[in-house]
């Protein structure tokens, strides 16, 4: 026979001493204090600073501090993603983490000594204007917080840049932009990116130069584009080709890019650069580059599927077609001199490519080092350079 239940036996254990007469003054029992110990005690929230330490640790995991030559932990699948960009009269590259479920940020920063094709280390920072995608920490990026009154965001990934100077700070999360101080990082504005003029797909990156914000939007197949607005959210519309007419459409970027040229213009790349259509920031003013490209072993069909899916395609083909665009797919360029200096993709991962300024053709390549397997970096010099934007007309030094 099984043992009664607990509420039974309680009861039976009353009657029993009522029963035997068993009393007295009956003092009522005390309430057990609650067991906490099923209770899990929360941490007292990270500081931004601390955040900010732990970033930099798993950081330095993937780029030595000091290393004067790219790991080869970059040619690794989701590895950290090279950015280049004109800082002042430097070429200044960084390794960018895309790792979805950490987003680190730069992990790696090197000035390029484009002569001698070497590297100097920096302290990774992002790269001013350019795109950062960073974890939101409940209703803050990197220390900048939405103010009380907006609503609570759903996204758990927010877009920074930073303007070219680093006064202020544009943070785009979900369908808004919302613009901060750079020092104080306090909220000075907000708008939203939908409406007329606006972006009519997914929000998926911001950049930020002079009183413009550009906004990237891309969806899950082959439309990608890139819209304009002013620091005040008046929509300057999508960013369009050239000889459209009155059809102008948006200029794809869907194996393309949004390039940041110079503090004067930036340029939106198709199809691994076969056109670069530059545009200048205060007059609206645009131009177009076209680059002669060797006609592919392809049928028309297949090419119009190589642009699409990569697939239906024969291998004769897509390696014709690897050959002449896969290097500068998402490549992004910055203006030099007299020549655009462009970091290279795919294969040539690691690899400079110094393009015509008129044509787009490929004048030399600056092969960047290596680390070797097992090789340790250089110890860093306590003289390390922190590059800031500086004022002027960039252009990279060495540059042809």
């Amino acid at each position: 026979m099984g043992r009664p239940p607990a509420g039974s036996r309680l009861l039976f254990a009353v009657l029993l001493v009522t029963a035997c007469g068993g009393g007295g003054k009956q003092t009522a029992a005390k309430p057990k204090a609650k067991n906490r110990t099923d209770v899990v005690q929360g941490a007292a929230p990270k500081t931004e600073a601390e955040r900010e330490a732990e970033r930099h640790a798993l950081a330095a995991a993937i780029v030595p501090q000091g290393s004067t030559c790219l790991p080869l932990a970059l040619k690794e699948d989701n590895a950290p993603r090279l950015e280049l960009a004109a800082v002042g009269a430097d070429a200044v590259l960084c390794a960018v983490d895309v790792d979805r479920q950490r987003l680190l940020g730069p992990v790696g920063c090197w000035k390029i000594d484009l002569a001698g094709s070497t590297l100097a280390y920096q302290e990774p920072a992002p790269l001013p204007g350019h795109n950062l995608d960073v974890m939101l920490d409940d209703r803050c990026a990197r220390g900048f917080c939405l103010p009380k009154e907006a609503k609570a965001p759903a996204a758990k990934i927010a877009h920074m840049a930073w303007n070219l100077d680093g006064t202020k700070v544009a943070v785009l999360i979900g369908d808004d932009v919302h613009l901060f101080d750079g020092a104080s990082k306090a909220h000075e504005s907000a708008f939203n990116v939908r409406g007329e003029k606006g972006v009519t797909n997914d929000p998926v990156a911001v950049n930020f130069i002079g009183d413009m914000v550009f906004v990237e939007g891309s969806d899950q197949g082959p439309y990608s584009a890139v819209w304009g607005y002013k620091t005040d959210g008046t929509p300057i519309g999508p960013l369009t080709n050239i000889g459209g007419g009155k059809e102008e459409k948006p200029i794809s970027t869907y194996h393309g890019s949004f390039s940041i040229l110079d503090k004067t213009r930036v340029g939106v790349s198709e199809r691994g650069m076969e056109t670069l259509n530059m545009y200048e920031i205060d007059s609206g003013k645009r131009a177009k580059l076209v680059r002669k490209v060797p006609k592919p072993v392809c049928k028309p069909d297949e090419v119009d599927a190589y642009w699409h899916d990569g697939d239906k395609v024969t291998d004769k083909c897509k390696e014709a077609m690897d050959k002449s665009y896969g290097y500068l797919m998402g490549a992004t360029a910055v203006m030099g001199s007299k020549s655009l200096l462009v970091v290279l993709r795919g294969d040539r991962v690691g690899e400079l490519g110094v393009l015509d300024a008129k044509t787009l053709a490929e004048k030399k390549s600056i092969k960047l080092p290596w680390c070797e397997a097992g090789a340790k970096p250089e110890p860093q010099s306590d003289k390390s350079e922190k590059t800031a934007p500086k004022k002027g007309k960039a252009e990279t030094k060495g540059d042809e």
